[in-house]
């Protein structure tokens, strides 16, 4: 999100006249505390991960002879004919699923799920907020699609596909605008 960043202009605006750099400010200040959010739950998972493996169970070699797990009781019925070895892999499956369950709500990390989808919600929330506030720079309007971007590509592979390479380039052609605009003041 660093490239994101308001300019120097930008950022000393008079908040009245254009709000979209303060609600950019607060919206990176959000985007900032639900990245810790994630890092957290990926420390404590991780040394779940120590303690104990993910809940599943082994199940037989597919016909290439390909070892597979199931974690769910619905490939477990996929992959197993019914009758007593199905039902012996499925109720292994819910006493491991109970067990880490258990381990997940005494680490902590059911707890710290429970505030990153919070603190995602809230991103979300303030994005949309951002976005719907008039710009009346172009400051703003990069600010703008930077957020969009932000929120809204798939993933940071996308970034090279059609239409989010298009508008990355757009952004660019915004601060260079923005830029040209700022200097000619």
């Amino acid at each position: 999100m660093g490239a994101e960043q308001p300019s120097s202009k930008a950022a000393s605006l008079d908040p009245v006249a254009d709000p979209i750099p303060r609600l950019f400010a607060e919206f990176h200040a959000l985007l900032d505390r639900h990245e810790a959010a994630l890092a957290r739950c990926d420390r404590i998972e991780a040394t779940l991960l120590d303690q104990m493996d993910y809940p599943r169970v082994p199940l037989p070699p597919d016909w290439e002879g390909t070892r597979r797990h199931a974690a769910d009781a619905l490939t477990i019925a996929q992959a197993v004919l019914p009758g007593r070895h199905q039902r012996r892999l499925q109720r292994v499956l819910e006493r491991r699923q109970r067990r880490w369950d258990g381990a997940a709500q005494r680490t902590g990390l059911i707890a710290a799920q429970g505030q990153q989808a919070a603190l995602d919600a809230a991103v979300l929330d303030r994005a949309d907020g951002l976005l719907a506030t008039p710009a009346r720079t172009l400051d703003a309007v990069a600010l703008k699609l930077g957020v969009l971007l932000c929120t809204q590509e798939p993933s940071p592979s996308a970034c090279g596909l059609s239409p989010w390479r298009e508008l990355r380039l757009i952004l660019v052609d915004l601060r260079g605008l923005a830029a040209h605009a700022a200097a000619d003041r």
